[in-house]
């Protein structure tokens, strides 16, 4: 679903769930919604708090340039 593509590169870019639903004009439970599928298609959980924040998974961060250029394609 490129959707989930356009929400994984939001996520993984703003390193929040508010600013990415903002960003993408979405209500926060439709992007957690989305988050919690790339989760499972990632086996990996994107995003993890550090502190009072939430930071990028090795993973996520290894995967973002793949998807921006994906994006890029499509776009």
């Amino acid at each position: 679903d490129l959707n989930l593509l356009v929400v994984f590169e939001a996520v993984v870019a703003e390193a929040s769930v508010s600013r990415a639903a903002r960003r993408l004009h979405l209500s926060q439970p439709a992007l957690s919604h989305s988050l919690a599928r790339l989760r499972e298609a990632f086996g990996d959980p994107i995003l993890v708090r550090r502190g009072r924040g939430m930071e990028p998974t090795p993973v996520a961060l290894a995967a973002l340039p793949e998807v921006r250029s994906l994006l890029a394609q499509v776009g």
